[in-house]
């Protein structure tokens, strides 16, 4: 990819100190489309990237740097990009004629995003480069959609950035916790880390309040993980489990059983509880609000350090040291002034409170955190090279979270379960998973169904008629004269298009192609995606008519499919056609073409055929050049 989307070309800067290596790959990476910057070491590349201008135009957009050079090498140019507020999230990928496991462990965990040993295919290296430009171009166009931040804003983010630095040499925890488990930059998220800083060495508790999915119980582990009991155990409680069993037996699997406590299973001289097992480390009672009442106002005195009796039976008193810390997602203070929480309690926890932010609040985030689920699920999937498609990851910033982290970790996973299904490393907008609003629309959320109409007694049932299967077989549109319908498309698409494509198009078009919307408008069942597979078909049937020979003309299809008065809907559609048309080539280069026709309707499967056709033409084509 050696241009992008807003016709900006790739700027790589080029790190190699041997001459002749350095010329080459110079001479290669500009035949291949890209602006080049070579220098011969790190220091050197500190200079350029110091020189480079800021923002969109000119701007380095990915760095390719030998690891051992004089001067500086690779390992503290990287260490150094990293520790930078401007250039931590630069994408950087090493070469280097040593590749043993342990240079390439050092390699990543200084912040390189790839390693590519030498000898190295010059094929191999423009696909890697590709990867990274790619996240570069994400990066890119997810800060044109976030809001400018103020002076204000700056100015503490600028602060606490300066400050991470001094937090991972006092903490090494610190930059481990970073990468896998607190994983951001936004003010929001350094803020957090700060409070898990202060809050993680001493013995008081802990109450960490955020909302469903926030990623509460990561704070927790983090908090043990970052202080003195890191090497000690740390055991989760859940009290939703523990709400629905016997309040005696609960509060004994806490706090012990003592001499004749009567149960079965318990020895009749008694049974240490949790807090005696997991003594001298770290407890973390999760949804606090859900254990018993009773419970909850005994966990008053070990937490102050006081002695407290078994809860069942007899026994002497005992004490532990522990690190209390408490997670809930509802307002404890309303709850201790209905009498379901103990007001000594709350006022105990209510001093040492960390609040984890939504995914909301900390939006910048969430092209970091998407990429990092990609990486997590790379090797499940046979996805080593995985990226995500640019119109995707635009959309994955714009929707709203409900569910937080835990619900744009499993849209990540699902699409790339998808993506590897269609043999795809790219993940499109058209690997969202069936019963989620289509991606075009403003925001992407589970699919609500309606709700059931109320049916007199011995009515017949509402008839469920099966998804279309062809373009003529959809649901009936309503009723609109061919004019009305015509009026809505340009008048050189009006005699290629059916009456039916026609009526699609039109309400596609008021819609702004938001599918779901446009399907309601229709009579379209939200769940069949009919409307989704007919967008696909009028794609193909588009390209087709635009062909010239073997060469497809992506941007006069697009256009035929939105019309000529909306630029920003066509440069939307011109991502879709182009994906389509990648899709079709990765099909034919695996010989699973077949799969390109599941769900299409009937009438386009010439059209795909005409395309798969143009593909192996290109194909064979590039295998004798």
């Amino acid at each position: 990819m050696s241009e992008n989307a807003d016709d900006k070309p790739v700027h790589l800067l080029l790190v190699e100190d041997e001459p002749d290596l350095r010329n080459t790959l110079r001479y290669n990476l500009k035949r291949a489309g890209y602006v080049v910057t070579d220098v011969g070491n790190g220091r050197e590349a500190q200079e350029a990237l110091a020189a480079a201008p800021q923002g969109d135009r000119g701007a380095v957009d990915v760095v390719v740097s030998d690891v051992m050079m004089p001067v500086m090498d690779g390992i503290a140019l990287v260490k150094a990009l990293r520790a930078d507020v401007v250039m931590r999230e630069l994408p950087l990928m090493f070469l280097t004629a040593k590749g043993d496991a342990a240079d390439r462990l050092e390699g990543f965990r200084s912040g390189a995003d790839d390693y590519l040993t030498k000898p190295f295919n010059l094929e191999e290296l423009l696909a890697r480069i590709q990867v990274q430009a790619r996240r570069a171009l994400v990066a890119r166009r997810m800060r044109k959609l976030l809001p400018a931040p103020t002076s204000a804003d700056k100015a503490a983010g600028d602060d606490l950035y300066a400050k991470v630095a001094m937090w991972e040499a006092r903490f090494p925890m610190l930059a481990v916790l970073r990468r896998d488990q607190i994983v951001g930059g936004s003010k929001r998220t350094l803020a957090l880390l700060r409070e898990i800083l202060v809050r993680a060495p001493g013995r008081d508790p802990v109450l960490i309040v955020g909302d469903t999915g926030t990623g509460k119980t990561g704070v927790a582990e983090a908090l043990h993980r970052l202080g003195p009991r890191a090497d000690k155990p740390f055991r989760v409680v859940n009290c939703a489990e523990l709400a629905a069993a016997d309040q005696a037996i609960t509060a004994g699997k806490l706090f012990g059983f003592g001499k004749g406590s009567g149960l079965n299973n318990v020895s009749k001289d008694g049974q240490p509880g949790l807090l005696e097992d997991v003594d001298g480390g770290t407890l973390f009672f999760d949804e606090i609000h859900r254990l018993p009442l009773d419970a909850q106002a005994m966990l008053l005195l070990p937490i102050e350090g006081r002695p407290f009796h078994p809860a069942v039976g007899k026994g002497n008193p005992r004490t532990v040291d522990l690190k209390f810390i408490f997670a809930t997602n509802v307002d404890l203070k309303a709850e201790s002034a209905a009498g379901r929480f103990p007001f000594d309690l709350y006022q105990r926890l209510a001093q040492s409170q960390i609040k984890v932010p939504s995914l909301g609040e900390r939006r910048e985030d969430i092209q970091t955190l998407a990429e990092h689920f990609l990486d997590e699920c790379k090797a499940e999937f046979d996805l080593q090279n995985a990226t995500f498609a640019p119109s995707l990851a635009r959309h994955l910033v714009e929707r709203d979270y409900d569910g937080n982290i835990r619900e744009l970790r499993n849209l990540v996973r699902e699409l790339a379960r998808r993506a590897a299904f269609e043999l795809d490393t790219v993940l499109q907008l058209e690997h969202l998973p069936d019963g989620w609003d289509d991606v075009d629309g403003d925001t992407l959320r589970p699919a609500t169904t309606s709700a059931p109409t109320t049916q007199a007694p011995g009515a017949p049932a509402p008839s469920s008629a099966p998804p279309a299967t062809s373009a003529a077989a959809t649901t009936k549109p309503p009723s609109s004269p061919p004019a009305k319908a015509m009026a809505g498309l340009d008048d050189d698409a009006c005699g290629f298009w059916n009456e039916v494509e026609m009526q699609e198009l039109v309400a596609l078009r008021r819609h702004r192609f938001r599918i779901a919307d446009a399907e309601k408008e229709l009579g379209l069942s939200s769940k069949s995606r009919t409307l989704t597979n007919h967008l696909r078909g009028l794609c193909f049937k588009a390209l087709t008519h635009t062909m010239r020979g073997d060469a497809f003309d992506v941007a006069g299809a697009s256009r035929l499919v939105v019309g000529r008065d909306d630029e920003a809907l066509l440069d939307r559609t011109v991502e879709r056609v182009q994906s389509y048309l990648e899709m079709v080539e990765k099909h034919v280069a695996a010989h699973t073409t077949e799969l390109l026709f599941n769900n299409l309707p009937r009438d386009y499967r010439k059209f795909v055929e005409r395309a798969i056709d143009a593909a192996r033409v290109q194909l064979s084509s590039r295998a004798t050049h």
